[in-house]
């Protein structure tokens, strides 16, 4: 997770990343987050302070690792 704070904005921002399945590779992950992050306000002009962590919790399985599916035929199906 991601917190962002910005001045004169009162609110914490938050950004939620997920898929890693070790605390090691969030944590390598984590901060090439918080530099990716830095870098995208920095062209933008924005002073921001940021502060990323890795908290455990459960979450079903990530469509990565679900078996491929046709789409189907009739669009009625995607809730159209």
């Amino acid at each position: 997770m991601a917190l962002m704070s910005y001045p004169d904005i009162n609110a914490i921002h938050y950004k939620g990343f997920g898929g890693f399945t070790t605390l090691e590779e969030c944590e390598e992950k984590r901060i090439l987050t918080e530099n990716g992050i830095a870098e995208m306000e920095m062209q933008r002009g924005h002073v921001v302070y940021i502060e990323t962590y890795c908290m455990e919790m459960f979450a079903f399985p990530t469509q990565f690792d679900a078996p491929r599916r046709n789409p189907p035929e009739n669009p009625a199906e995607f809730g159209a």
